[in-house]
């Protein structure tokens, strides 16, 4: 089906110009999932996205797993590719509009990242031959820096012996040097983040690297140093946290695996570092070794607790426990592809070098504590006709489980309907897993059924939504009992005219909590009531020209808490992109909110630095505004600036503890040189 509202492509230029091709992709991407969802972190997708566009993907050669992880491409598309080109390989893009449903919206989404090329043969000669591993090759380095303008109070010197500060400077320093190829992969990636100090060049707090190999032959990938798995639906391996709900009804529940991909990214999460290689044609195999350092609080002796996710190492405190816990994880995948679909399995064994003492809050009670972990799991995609069925059942080492299930199917060319049902026990223990769900995270305490409809109406108008039902079995953070709740989405898109369309997204969740009453006799008890928020948001998009476009939003919040009483919040922005000549481009924006407090807080994705994308979570009265700037010196290298700031009208301090500064505005500035050839 064509989808009409997909992003644009960028306008032409002497060069195609993948760099605007990728940010409209990720801006789509972002637009699609649930803005109040913190979690979300678009940088593993931005740099994904990134490097498929620089190194398109041969559709005569790539796996079902490479195609699907192509923006637009879903699993009916991929399996009809493999089928084509069994007959003959494709000669052209082109002809992807002899598959059936394949209209040239969709090829015109996909054109960016996909290209034509020889099925290809190993032999020793090409072994050999320097060109066979530096083929399209492209190399790149980034350097970005960040700051808060205003002085924070973790910066300056402390009034106290022994009183908390920060131990570097509030600079955030960001730099990568990247090598690919059709077959090569070399990348080193250095971060520094505000408070963290910097003695010099090899002084970097996180160090992450790699080098990696891969379509040659039977052998898709090898990779020593950092690395990433997605593999199912997430229950045992995801690397990272995976998008929830949101706008993207109907693929958004069914995750597509990327199976073993080198890791680049700056997000200190769940990431893997040591030996991994994938073998293999319909029937692959993955292999595993992981050995790396962690950071975590100690109880005492040689017992922690789970170790930070953040990468923080700022203060005395957290540069004490820094590295101070170690983890191997040993592993497998394997996965067959058939014209009937994909099955899998994996699992994993995991060894702490230091016993992990769960918390004592009663949310903590099914947590993970020990010094071993296993997780293994069955997955499957199956397809019967135009149904799809997709899931994975999964078994920790302490007998929890974790299933999900779900069928997608299309009624007619225009209407698709998904249905999905997950079950993550209280005692399941996944910790390297990020299933689909309303709570972020590992898949845990959860059972839900969620349904989503998309319908296009005509060439002009869609509609889709989703409701979901959801169950915590035990009680999560913040209850002491177990919990349930709802919520549901609705979306209209309208294409008015060409270069002008509109959107309406209204959102509702309601979530029981409990909380504390004082009765006629002074006695405290515990009572469950309903947290709910619902909103609003209208936006209308207007290519005015080839150089201006412009976006409007406006955004109404209702947060009501479980003891009744309910506040308000609204947020009004416009945009303007305006791109004099294919050498520079200019982002304005400017915002004025108002809402009651931080419970009716408003967030808002905005562009940043290239693969840098910002949600500011506005709360109180006042306004945003930024400009961001990008500029192309030449061919080869390319600036961005930003600054940004953001005035408040009903404070003195802005932000807490270590990171308040005094006065009502917070204002930052952000700047990157990217070289490239």
């Amino acid at each position: 089906m064509d989808d009409i509202f997909s992003p644009q492509p960028a306008f032409s230029q002497t060069e195609p110009d993948t760099t605007r091709t990728v940010e409209e992709d990720i801006e789509f991407y972002l637009q699609e999932f649930d803005p109040d969802d913190e979690d979300i972190n678009p940088e593993e997708l931005a740099e994904f996205l990134a490097n498929l566009a620089n190194n398109p993907l041969n559709i005569n050669a790539a796996g079902v797993e490479e195609l699907i992880s192509i923006p637009g491409m879903n699993i009916r598309f991929a399996q009809q590719i493999i089928q084509y080109r069994r007959n003959k390989p494709f000669e052209t893009v082109d002809e992807l509009l002899e598959l059936d449903g394949f209209g040239t919206a969709s090829l015109e989404r996909m054109r960016p990242y996909i290209t034509i090329g020889p099925r290809g043969e190993l032999t020793r000669r090409l072994l050999l031959s320097p060109r066979y591993w530096t083929e399209k090759g492209r190399f790149e380095m980034f350097s970005r820096f960040q700051t808060v303008l205003q002085e924070q109070t973790g910066y300056t010197p402390p009034e106290a012996e022994g009183q908390s500060h920060y131990a570097g400077s509030q600079f955030r320093y960001y730099q990568r040097f990247n090598y690919r190829s059709d077959r090569l992969a070399l990348n080193l990636t250095q971060l520094k983040h505000p408070g963290e100090p910097l003695n010099g060049p090899t002084d970097f707090d996180y160090n992450s690297w790699h080098i990696g190999i891969q379509n040659i032959g039977y052998l898709q990938r090898v990779v020593v140093g950092d690395y990433g798995l997605w593999a199912g639906q997430g229950l045992v391996l995801w690397t990272g946290l995976g998008f929830g709900k949101g706008r993207e009804v109907i693929r958004g529940p069914s995750r597509s695996e990327r199976g073993l991909q080198p890791y680049q990214s700056s997000e200190q999460t769940r990431f893997m570092r040591g030996l991994a290689a994938t073998i293999g044609g319909d029937l692959q195999v993955t292999g595993f070794y992981s050995n790396r350092p962690l950071s975590a609080s100690v109880v005492q002796g040689d017992s922690v607790r789970f170790p930070s996710s953040t990468g923080f190492h700022r203060t005395q405190t957290e540069r004490d426990r820094r590295f101070n816990t170690n983890l191997k994880i040993y592993g497998g995948r394997v996965r067959y592809n058939s014209r009937f679909g994909i099955v899998g399995a994996t699992g994993y064994l995991a060894e702490y070098d230091k016993y992990i003492v769960k918390g004592t809050s009663l949310s903590d009670t099914y947590d993970f504590e020990g010094s071993e972990a296993s997780t293994i799991g069955v997955d499957y995609r199956l397809f019967f006709g135009p149904l799809i069925l997709f899931g994975e059942g999964a078994r920790s080492r302490n007998g929890g489980m974790g299933l999900i299930a779900g069928a997608q199917y299309p009624i007619d060319s225009n209407t698709d309907i998904v249905a999905v049902y997950r079950n993550y026990a209280k005692d399941f223990q996944s910790l390297y897993g990020s299933g689909f769900g309303d709570s972020s995270g590992f898949p845990q305490n959860e059972t839900g059924i969620y349904t989503g409809v998309y319908h296009q109406i005509n060439r002009k108008i869609r509609v889709s939504g989703y409701f979901d039902r959801f169950w915590f079995p035990s009680p999560r953070f913040g209850t002491r009992q177990p919990t349930s709740g709802y919520d549901w989405l609705a979306a209209v898109d309208i294409r008015f005219a060409r270069g002008l369309q509109g959107s309406v997204i209204a959102r509702s969740k309601i979530r029981e909590n409990d909380y504390i009453v004082t009765d006629s006799f002074g006695r405290e008890i515990n009572v469950l009531g309903q947290d709910a928020r619902t909103s609003i948001r209208t936006q209308l998009d207007y290519q005015i020209s080839k150089q201006i476009r412009t976006r409007s939003r406006f955004e109404w919040v209702r947060a009501r808490d479980r003891d009744s009483s309910q506040e308000f919040g609204v947020l009004i922005f416009q945009d303007i992109r305006w791109i004099p000549r294919p050498s520079l481009s200019i982002d304005l924006r400017l915002t004025m909110f108002e809402t009651e407090s931080f419970t009716s807080r408003i967030f808002a994705f905005e562009n940043d630095l290239l693969y840098v994308f910002s949600s500011a979570a506005l709360s109180g009265t006042g306004q945003r505004g930024y400009i961001l700037i990008r500029y192309s010196l030449s061919r080869n290298i390319d600036f961005w600036v930003k600054y940004a700031a953001t005035i408040f009208e009903d404070r003195q301090t802005v932000g807490s503890g270590l990171d308040e500064s005094i006065g009502n505005i917070r204002s930052q500035l952000n700047a990157q040189i990217r070289v490239r050839f």
